[in-house]
């Protein structure tokens, strides 16, 4: 069964007054207030675009008829590439949510005895090669960086590492300079056997720093990257109370002009290129001035967000997996599922779905198998319904009559064969007592365990390693 298409579970959760309320009020957030760009490259392609440009504030301001012509030039499908094509995803197509992991942590929980470290180049390894096994994770981000790698070349290993242990499609956070492009791109055609442009294996995040800034340095080397043919993902990740307005609606306003001045920003610089919107939205804890990820507003944010980002016309991902909890526990999987179902009902594409605990900060191997049933659970609930009249088994009521049993109903045989009941491979379902010797996260880290052991990852073409650790090191020389 599929899902109700994207479009529709968008504009069931706003309403068309609404979704214009929101709209108007980010118009006017970029054409009144504008957007910090301390880059004369960038500044420079948004006065060609009819931006007003405030050269010595660095600042400019976006009217309302270049955001929209900006948003018409954004494809409204895109596709996520992976090394291995059966991997592949195509956005904004109105099919099954997709699912990733969070990043890009650099703690890692053991999860038989709770001691929290920093995560190694071999934990890296790990994680990725699980995210491969589990159906459950369509596509990847970066997860994992030790906090021991060189950091003069830290973002191309990090990437390095997932082309080697996954073959699905990735999205990461680098690169961090122009200068680090070239060798970048020189890994991904090299892993992916072609251009980016005929197989975007890769996905990059750029996300904006709030309120409504652009780092001048990233937003070069993204320039670059998109020339280059990858696909951009905008970001932005207000916190509410702090980096953003005390109130959701405030938030959500925030959110969206930093998305859309990306927009502008990107398509100016690359007419057609591919983008997906990304709305991550949080809260502060104004007791502690920490960040919060599982509350109830950052829920609501990433519902509307979402639903608006959908409205735009263009493929988005919601954020869904973060959690407050220290922990692998109950207040973990309450926080996650509700962050989910508000962004799977909007409408997303996509989903950032599993592996963390406070705050994203922590990884932790059984959350990330939980997590995976949690998908499965989610994917089951958003097939619905199909009111037909072969569904309606009016058969089989009629001949088990009153005080009868359908056990022995062929349709009951078939039905439970092909899954008509969502089977997870963590979460319990026996007697109880058949489990009272295990914890349910030991049994989780146990599977983790025996995935990694028997998993194998598609290889990367002939000669991608060589051609891989040749670009790192060309780029160490000049770093």
């Amino acid at each position: 069964m599929k899902r109700l298409g994207a479009a529709l579970l968008s504009e069931s959760v706003l309403s068309e007054s609404e979704r214009t309320f929101v709209h108007e009020k980010t118009l006017w957030v970029l054409e009144n207030v504008g957007v910090s760009i301390p880059s004369a490259r960038a500044l420079a392609l948004l006065e060609r675009g009819g931006a007003a440009v405030d050269r010595e504030c660095q600042v400019a301001r976006l009217p309302r008829q270049l955001v929209e012509h900006c948003l018409s030039t954004a494809p409204g499908t895109v596709l996520l590439a992976a090394r291995d094509a059966a991997h592949d995803i195509h956005l904004g197509a109105g099919g099954r949510l997709v699912c990733c992991a969070d990043g890009e942590g650099t703690l890692v929980v053991d999860d038989l005895t709770g001691v929290v470290r920093d995560a190694t180049l071999d934990d890296m390894r790990d994680v990725c090669r699980l995210y491969d096994a589990l159906p459950e994770i369509d596509f990847l981000w970066t997860s994992l960086a030790a906090p021991t790698l060189d950091p003069a070349v830290a973002p191309l290993l990090v990437d390095a590492v997932a082309l080697r242990e996954s073959s699905k499609h990735l999205q990461s956070v680098s690169p961090k300079t122009p200068a680090m492009v070239p060798a970048l791109v020189e890994m991904l055609e090299a892993a992916a056997g072609a251009s980016l442009a005929e197989r975007p294996i890769y996905s990059f995040l750029h996300c904006a720093v709030a309120p409504l800034q652009h780092d001048p340095e990233v937003t070069e080397a993204n320039l670059d990257l998109v020339a280059n043919g990858a696909t951009i993902c905008l970001v932005s990740m207000p916190q509410m109370g702090s980096t953003a307005p005390m109130s959701v609606l405030g938030l959500c306003v925030l959110v969206m002009a930093e998305l859309l001045s990306g927009v502008v920003l990107f398509q100016l610089a690359t007419p057609g290129c591919r983008i997906v919107l990304e709305p991550m939205p949080g809260a502060t804890d104004m007791r502690t001035g920490g960040y919060l990820g599982g509350a109830p507003e950052v829920a609501l944010a990433s519902r509307v967000c979402v639903a608006m980002s959908r409205s735009c016309g263009l493929p988005t991902i919601g954020s869904g997996s973060t959690t407050d909890a220290n922990g692998v526990d109950y207040q973990a999987g309450s926080e996650s599922m509700l962050l989910w179902s508000s962004v799977a009902l909007a409408g997303a594409d996509g989903l950032v779905a599993s592996s963390f605990f406070n705050g994203s900060r922590v990884l932790s191997p059984a959350k990330t198998v939980l997590d995976a049933d949690a998908i499965g659970t989610l994917h089951r609930f958003l097939e619905g319904v199909r009111f037909t009249d072969e569904e309606a088994l009016l058969d089989d009521i009629a001949a088990v009559g009153p005080g009868g049993h359908f056990l022995g109903r062929s349709s009951t045989r078939a039905r439970a064969r092909a899954g008509e009941v969502f089977e997870p491979r963590a979460f319990r379902r026996r007697r109880l007592g058949d489990h009272a010797d295990t914890e349910l996260v030991a049994d989780a880290a146990a599977r983790a365990r025996e995935l990694l052991a028997t998993h194998e990852v598609e290889p990367l073409p002939d000669g991608a390693d060589r051609l891989i650790d040749r670009a790192i090191e060309t780029y160490r020389a000049t770093a």
